[in-house]
């Protein structure tokens, strides 16, 4: 992946760019905001253009917004492109499969990782992932094996590249028995070694691995504030009907025909991503994990303050399930009016339980 193919982060790119010509590129950096699938493709993106061979620089009669990029061209740039650098090494989230039904790891999935990766072009998200390895309900994590791994393949040198590089997507999922045994390395990293670490939940990192890594804040593009703003409108138009579905049936069927069917099947799946996002963040707000209302900065206070009391431990894994099920029959290509209907009442029903 390139500069180029990056939407809109021309400022942070410049800035990354700066820091390589400087001769200051730290070797732990952690590249985190609020939807990871953009820090990664940004961190993958970064890693190419470390050990192209063959930069490509602009001039202001270029009229690029960027000051370089990799070439996309030298036999670096064609493997990375492909994800089969050697050099080039990744850890994510893991767990059993039907193909590996005990110690699993990163290393064990790497194949699949790959051709996810390539079919996301780059812009990944973990519950995806878990669905493209058809893994149920079961929750990945980054576990000791993963740990084992990284110490393993850095400890040696890098096979024709500058830089060794070790991507890990979804940091936030390392094991705690698992932390450890990176401290070490991430102090005193073996030489031209680089680590990028990616999360989209800053706060679940443990201290210890956040004080030693550079952050790397990528922020939301116009395009997505402006969509976050969308659906944050109708969200809380279409909750407040799913809290009265009883008495105001109509006014869900409404909302749903005049609003959401006519989104269209991609930006419904996004819209339930959004919603899913919601209650997740206003789960780890209620439990005191999370202070952050930044999904719901923009709605009115009395929602942002009263919507989070209604979700409980008993009723938020119901929620997520009829969330990822409305998702998937959406994806299938079911009946939008139907699938939304049904999930409507349900989550009405489901916010009412104490």
């Amino acid at each position: 992946m390139q500069f180029s193919q990056i939407i809109e982060q021309h400022d942070l790119i410049n800035s990354l760019i700066r820091i390589y010509d400087n001769r200051r590129v730290s070797h732990a950096q952690l590249f985190f905001g609020e939807e990871s699938s953009k820090c990664f493709a940004l961190a993958l993106a970064y890693a190419q253009f470390l050990n192209c061979t063959n930069k490509k620089r602009f001039n202001p009669q270029d009229n690029k917004l960027i000051i370089a990029d990799s070439c996309g061209e030298c036999p670096s740039c064609k493997k990375f492109s492909i994800l089969s650098h050697p050099d080039l090494n990744f850890v994510f989230p893991n767990t059993t499969t039907k193909k590996i039904e005990s110690k699993n790891s990163s290393e064990l999935l790497l194949n699949e990782f790959r051709e996810f990766v390539l079919k996301k072009n780059g812009l990944i998200r973990l519950n995806d992932w878990y669905d493209f390895l058809d893994v149920g309900n079961k929750q990945g994590t980054i576990n000791v094996r993963d740990s084992n791994n990284i110490i393993k393949r850095l400890s040696v040198k890098s096979y024709e590249a500058q830089y060794k590089i070790m991507i890990v997507w979804c940091v936030d999922k390392l094991h705690y028995e698992a932390a450890p045994k990176l401290l070490k390395i991430l102090e005193e990293p073996y030489d031209d070694t680089i680590f990028l670490l990616i999360t989209d939940d800053r706060e679940n990192i443990l201290p210890t691995i956040l004080s030693r890594t550079q952050l790397v804040k990528v922020p939301k593009i116009k395009q997505e504030i402006e969509q976050e703003n969308k659906y944050l409108i109708l969200f809380v138009q279409w909750l407040r009907c799913c809290f009265f579905y009883k008495t105001k049936i109509g006014e869900v069927v409404s909302i749903i025909e005049k609003d959401i069917v006519k989104l269209g099947r991609e930006e419904q799946k996004q819209f339930l991503e959004f919603a899913l996002d919601v209650f997740q963040n206003s789960f780890a707000i209620k439990m005191g994990l999370n202070k952050n209302y930044y999904l719901l900065e923009n709605c009115d206070e009395k929602f942002k303050n009263n919507f989070p009391s209604f979700i409980t431990e008993n009723n938020i894994e119901k929620i997520y399930k009829e969330l990822d099920k409305a998702i998937l029959h959406i994806e299938r290509n079911g009946n939008a009016k139907m699938i939304f209907l049904d999930l409507s009442i349900q989550l009405g029903f489901l916010l009412m339980i104490k």
